[in-house]
C-alpha cells in the first residue's frame, strides 16, 4: 500500500508553501528525499505516482526524481537518490569536508548539458544553471545542522551539483558526490556510447525529447509533502521562505533583515545567496546555531516582526522577470565515485563495511603521501554506533512522523515521536502544546540519541537488533525494551532475569544468541504488545505497518551484514553426522556429498528367495535409508531451512512475475529447485504398478499416510522443482549480464 500519492495538486501546493515560482507551461523537475517509487519500473506518465516513505543510507537510491507537465497535470516518477553515496562522504571526511555535499532543500534550475564532458563516463544529462547552497559534513557520516552549508565564496565561486544517470541499473547502489542522479546507465565513451539504460533513459528521453532547454527543480522532503496531504491541516498552514522562493514574503523577510543589519541592498524578492546568508546568521544569533536551518517560519519571521501568511490567503509566486544567472564555465567540476581509482574505491569500502558492521576496518597497503592515523577501538565503537543511529533514526523519523495530538494517544501531543512530557523533562522546564509543535528535529534527534539509543544500549549491539530494540525503547521505553531484550535471550538459550534495563549482563548473553532468531523472536514480542493495546482497533493500520516495515528492513540490514551466524560464534567441536557448515552453497555441497551412496543406483534388496536390482535413487522394497545418512541429511536439510535467503536485485528475468512474486523468489529459485528436486528424488516411489510400487527412501521415514501421500505426489513436483533451477540459472546469467554493462 502506498504511502503517497504524489499528484501535481500536491505539488502545486508545496510550491506554494514554500513561494516557489513554477512556469504555467512545459516540463518542470522534482525530487523527494525520503520516498522511494511503489514501483520502480512504471517510469510512464499519469495523474497520479505512488510511492513508499524510505530511510536514507546513503548507499542505496531511497529517494524519488520526477517529471511534471504543468498544462496536463501529468507526473512520471523515477527511482534514484538526491544525497550523495556513502564511498564519496568517507572520502571527503578525511579531506576536512571538501569534494563531497548535500543539497540543500530548495528550488533550483538546470540545463540540458553534458555531465562530465571530459571523462570517459561523461554523457548528456542536466547541467546546473545557478548557485547551488550545499551542506558538508566532517564530523561524521551524515548530514544535520552541525554541518557546514557551503555558500561560496563569492558570486562565481560554488560547486557543481549536476542531474545525471546514477551509474548503476540496481537501486542497491549508485555513484554521486552530491548531484542528483536517477537509476540506470548512461551513454558514454566508458559504454561504448551503449544506449542508456533503466529509467534513465526514459527520464533523459522525456526531457530532451522536447524543446524547452532550462528546467526548474524543485527539491522536497517526504515529510513536508506526507504533512501537506492531509486536507484539513493544509489550508491553515504557514508559508516558508527559504532557497529559491520569491514574492510578496520574500521582500518583507528581506526588509526585516535589512533593517537588522544583515542583508545590503534594496529587497528584490528573490530569496538567494545573500538572503539565505543573512537569514542563517539572524537564526544564529537568536536561536543559537543548532536552529539554523535556513528556513523562515512563522517563529523566525515572528522574531523578525513579520506575519507569513497562511496557503489559503498566499498569492502564487511571480515568474522572475529575468533568468537565474547562469553558472560560468570554467568551475571546476566535484569528482564523482567513478572517477576513484580501484584501490582507493576498495579502501573505502572496507571502511564502509566496518562502519556498518559487516567487518572490522581494516589496513591497507594502498600507497598514499598522507595517511590518515589510524582509528582506535573506541572512535571506531563511536562511529559505528552513531552511525547506526542515524539509519535506525530515519526509520524511526518515518514512523513517527511530524506533529499529532490524538485523543486515544495516552501521550498527548507529540512531535516527530517526542511527547510534551519528554520534551518538558529535557529541558527541564515546563513546555506547552505549542513549544512541542515548535521542537526542531535537530533537538529530537539530541533527544533520542541520548534518553534511547544510548539509554537501551543501541550502540553496543549489532545493527539489525539495534534497530527494533531502539523501535521499541522510543515506542514504549527503554525499560520495555529491556524486558523484551530479555526474554528474547531467555528464548534462545539465555537464563537472565524476565525484566529489567539492558545492562553488561544482557550485552554479553548476545554472543550466544543466533542473531537473526533473536532479532525475530525480539519483533514478535513486539507485535503481541502492540495487538493487547486497549485502542489496537483504532492504531490497527499503523501499528501493523510499523511492524513489517521493522522486519523489512532489520533483515535487510541482516542480509548485508551477512550476519546469519552467532553474533559471536563460540568455537565448538565437530560432531559426526551433524555438518558445521553455515551457508547455503556450503550445505547444498554437503547434502551433494551424502547423496553419491544413495542415488548410485544399485541399491540390492534381499528378499526370501530372490535378489532384485532397482532404479538409481529409489530404495529397493522393504528396506529403509541408513539411520546415519538419514540423520546428515535431516541435520542439513534442517540448517537449509533455517539459513537466510539473501538480499535480492531483481532482473527482467526475476521480475517476470511480477514484483511481489519476483521478490519472494529472487535469490531462491535454484536453491529452492535444487534442495525440491533431490527431496522429490527421496520421495519418489520406485517403478511399477499397484502392489508392485514402494515408498521412496526418504518417504519411508515419514509416518504412514504422510509418507503415502508424498511419495504419490513426488513425481509431480519432480520437474517443477527442476524448471525453477532452470529458472534461477536464467535469472543468474541475466544478473550476470547486468553487471557487465
Amino acid at each position: 500500500m502506498a504511502d503517497l500519492t504524489i499528484t501535481a495538486d500536491l505539488l502545486t501546493r508545496a510550491a506554494k508553501r514554500n513561494c516557489y515560482a513554477v512556469p504555467s507551461t512545459g516540463m518542470v523537475f522534482f525530487g523527494i528525499r525520503g520516498l522511494k517509487p511503489e514501483l520502480p519500473i512504471d517510469t510512464n506518465f499519469g495523474q497520479s505516482r505512488a510511492g513508499q516513505f524510505s530511510s536514507i543510507d546513503f548507499q542505496h537510491m531511497n529517494c524519488t526524481l520526477g517529471q511534471w507537465k504543468v498544462e496536463s497535470g501529468d507526473i512520471a516518477i523515477f527511482p534514484g537518490s538526491t544525497v550523495p553515496s556513502m564511498p564519496n562522504i568517507v572520502r571527503a571526511r578525511e579531506r576536512g569536508g571538501t569534494g563531497t555535499n548535500m543539497l540543500m532543500l530548495g528550488r533550483y534550475e538546470h540545463e540540458k548539458g553534458i555531465h562530465k564532458a571530459t571523462k570517459p563516463g561523461g554523457h548528456r544529462a542536466f547541467r546546473q544553471a545557478m548557485f547551488f547552497p550545499v551542506w558538508r559534513t566532517i564530523d561524521n557520516l551524515s548530514y544535520d545542522l552541525s554541518d557546514k552549508l557551503d555558500l561560496g565564496s563569492d558570486a562565481g565561486s560554488f560547486v557543481w551539483d549536476n542531474l545525471h544517470s546514477a551509474y548503476s541499473d540496481s537501486l542497491d547502489g549508485y555513484s554521486s558526490a552530491g548531484c542528483q542522479v536517477v537509476c540506470g546507465l548512461p551513454r558514454s565513451p566508458a559504454r561504448n556510447n551503449q544506449p542508456e539504460t533503466g529509467p534513465w533513459r526514459t527520464f533523459i528521453d522525456n526531457a530532451y525529447g522536447i524543446s524547452q532547454n532550462r528546467f526548474v527543480y524543485l527539491l522536497f522532503s517526504a515529510e513536508e509533502l506526507a504533512f501537506l496531504d492531509k486536507a484539513e491541516i493544509a489550508k491553515d498552514v504557514t508559508q516558508l521562505v527559504r532557497f529559491g522562493s520569491s514574492g510578496p514574503p520574500v521582500k518583507d523577510i528581506q526588509s526585516a533583515l535589512t533593517t537588522k543589519g544583515l542583508l545590503q541592498g534594496d529587497p528584490d524578492g528573490d530569496f538567494g545567496r545573500d538572503s539565505l546568508r543573512a537569514l542563517m546568521a539572524f537564526q544564529a544569533r537568536s536561536m543559537g546555531p543548532s536552529a539554523a536551518d535556513g528556513v523562515c517560519g512563522g517563529n523566525t519571521a515572528s522574531m523578525l516582526g513579520v506575519t507569513l501568511p497562511t496557503l489559503t490567503k498566499a498569492k502564487a509566486a511571480p515568474q522572475p522577470s529575468q533568468p537565474a544567472p547562469s553558472a560560468t564555465g570554467d568551475n571546476p567540476e566535484l569528482e564523482d565515485e567513478s572517477d576513484l581509482d580501484d584501490a582507493t574505491l576498495q579502501r573505502l569500502r572496507v571502511i564502509i563495511l566496518g562502519l556498518t558492521g559487516a567487518q572490522p576496518i581494516l589496513t591497507t597497503t594502498t600507497p598514499s603521501t598522507t595517511v590518515p592515523a589510524p582509528m582506535t577501538t573506541s572512535q571506531f565503537d563511536a562511529e559505528r554506533s552513531r552511525a547506526n543511529f542515524e539509519r535506525a533514526q530515519a526509520l524511526i523519523k518515518e514512523f513517527e512522523g511530524g506533529f499529532v495530538d490524538d485523543p486515544k494517544d495516552p501521550g498527548g501531543a507529540t512531535n516527530f515521536g517526542i511527547t510534551h512530557r519528554t520534551l518538558a523533562s529535557w529541558r527541564k522546564k515546563p513546555v506547552t502544546k505549542q513549544d512541542v509543535f515548535n521542537m526542531s528535529y535537530d533537538e529530537a534527534k539530541d533527544i533520542y540519541f541520548a534518553e534511547y539509543w544510548s539509554k537501551s544500549s543501541c550502540g553496543s549491539m549489532p545493527g539489525p537488533l539495534a534497530l527494533p530494540v531502539y523501535n521499541v525503547a522510543v515506542h514504549a521505553g527503554p525499560g520495555a525494551a529491556g524486558n523484551f531484550l530479555r526474554r528474547a535471550l531467555n528464548q534462545n538459550g539465555a537464563t537472565l532475569k524476565s525484566e529489567g534495563m539492558i545492562d553488561d549482563e544482557t550485552i554479553g548473553a548476545l554472543a550466544k544468541a543466533r542473531l537473526g532468531d533473536l532479532t525475530s523472536d525480539f519483533i514478535d514480542l513486539y507485535e503481541a504488545k502492540l495487538r493487547a493495546h486497549p485502542n489496537f482497533a483504532h492504531f490497527k493500520n499503523g501499528f501493523l505497518r510499523r511492524v513489517a516495515k521493522l522486519r523489512v528492513e532489520s533483515d535487510k540490514w541482516l542480509a548485508e551484514t551477512g550476519a546469519e551466524i552467532l553474533v559471536t560464534p563460540p568455537i565448538e567441536p565437530d560432531n559426526e553426522g551433524v555438518s558445521a557448515v553455515s551457508n547455503k552453497e556450503e550445505l547444498i555441497a554437503e547434502l551433494k556429498k551424502l547423496l553419491p551412496a544413495i542415488l548410485a543406483g544399485g541399491a540390492v534388496a534381499t528378499g526370501a528367495t530372490t535378489t532384485s536390482t532397482v532404479q538409481p535413487g529409489v530404495a529397493a522394497p522393504g528396506s529403509a535409508m541408513p539411520q546415519d545418512q538419514a540423520d546428515a541429511i535431516a541435520a542439513i536439510l534442517r540448517q537449509i531451512l533455517e539459513s537466510s535467503a539473501g538480499k535480492p536485485t531483481l532482473t527482467p528475468v526475476n521480475g517476470a512475475l511480477g514484483l511481489t512474486i519476483g521478490k519472494l523468489l529472487d535469490g531462491r529459485k535454484s536453491f529452492i529447485g535444487i534442495v525440491g528436486a533431490v527431496l522429490s528424488s527421496l520421495l519418489s516411489p520406485t517403478a511399477g504398478v499397484g502392489a508392485a510400487s514402494t515408498l521412496g527412501p526418504l518417504a519411508a521415514l515419514l509416518p504412514g499416510a504422510l509418507g503415502t501421500f508424498l511419495s504419490g505426489v513426488a513425481p509431480v513436483l519432480l520437474p517443477i522443482f527442476l524448471a525453477l533451477t532452470a529458472w534461477g540459472g536464467l535469472g543468474k546469467l541475466d544478473k550476470y549480464a547486468a553487471q557487465q554493462k
